[in-house]
This record gives C-alpha cells, structure tokens and sequence, in this order.
C-alpha cells in the first residue's frame, strides 16, 4: 500500500518535496501585532495511550502555524518510541515539545473537536463533534512503517486543517 495513496503525492515524497498547503492569511505577519492564542483548540483522544495522538497533536501544532491549538490527551502517557521521534524530526518537528494531558470533562468540551485516535467505540465527548482516526500505533515498527504511519496521520491533519479553513490546498503549478 502506498504511504501517498495518490501516484502524484507518492513522487512528492520521492522527491521530498513538501506538502502541497497553504496557511490562510490572517494576524501575525508583516508588521502586525502578534497573533493572540488561538481559541480553536483540537483535542486528539489516545484510547489506549498517547503514543499517536501525541504525533496528531505535534504534526497540528507545525502544520497550523499557531492557529489551532492542538493537545493530546490520553489516560496514560508512555515515553516516545525514538524511531518514531526520529520520523517526526525528519519534517523538522520535536515531539519532546509536545506533552499530553489526562483527558478531563473540561478539556474535552472547550474542544472544537475531539479526534479519537484508536480503535474504540465509546463517545469520549458527549456532546462534542468528534472524529475517529484508526490509525495503527507507529511504537514498534520499522522505519518505513513509522514514516506511512505518519505520513497517513499527517494527510489528516492538513485536510483537517483545510476543513477548518485554517489551511487551503495549493494546486500544482
């Protein structure tokens, strides 16, 4: 299975060339004030721990520039598996800068959106929108699989992006 899921994305990533995403304009640059805390907040749910919503919640913080406030949430936090840090460095980001918080009744309903990383069927946060991500959990395996882990969590995350209108899709020029 191809880690791009499109022929186009996978010689992208051949190629190492960067995703195809926009941040929309808005505070924070060219002489304005800097941009206040973002009061969009995403909340990524580990089920059984925080090993994926922790990658969730650090790819969000790169991709969205400050605008979304991305938090990983799990009822157990587990140190990052290296390799799986080492994949996330590679796209010049530190998942040591991203902690996890316990998953509270408060947390979950100042979220814009709950995404439940895992495989449960139990509603996390009545009330709240919520998606779910299965995704397979990156701890363990080998390189090349860390990085299609990651690479599937990161496509997420900028369609996520663009559905929030945060981010739009540039096109191929």
């Amino acid at each position: 299975m191809s880690a791009s899921g499109t022929g186009a994305a996978a010689a992208r990533e051949r190629a190492g060339a960067s995703p195809r995403l926009v941040a929309v304009p808005g505070p924070g640059g060219n002489g304005q004030q800097p941009a206040p805390r973002p009061a969009r907040v995403v909340v990524f749910l580990g089920v059984e721990d925080d090993a994926r919503s922790r990658v969730a919640a650090a790819l969000l913080t790169h991709r969205s520039k400050g605008r979304v406030l991305a938090v990983s949430a799990s009822p157990a936090a587990v140190d990052p598996d290296p390799a799986v840090a080492g994949s996330l460095a590679e796209l010049g980001i530190d998942l040591a800068g991203c902690r996890t918080r316990p998953p509270s009744a408060e947390l979950l309903q100042g979220a814009e959106l709950v995404v439940v990383m895992g495989y449960d069927t139990r509603t996390p946060a009545d009330g709240r929108r919520t998606d779910d991500w299965c995704i397979d959990d990156p701890r363990g395996k080998e390189p090349d699989a860390i990085r299609c882990i990651r690479d599937a969590i990161d496509r997420r995350v900028q369609r996520l992006l663009i559905r929030m209108g945060v981010a739009v899709p540039t096109r191929p020029g």
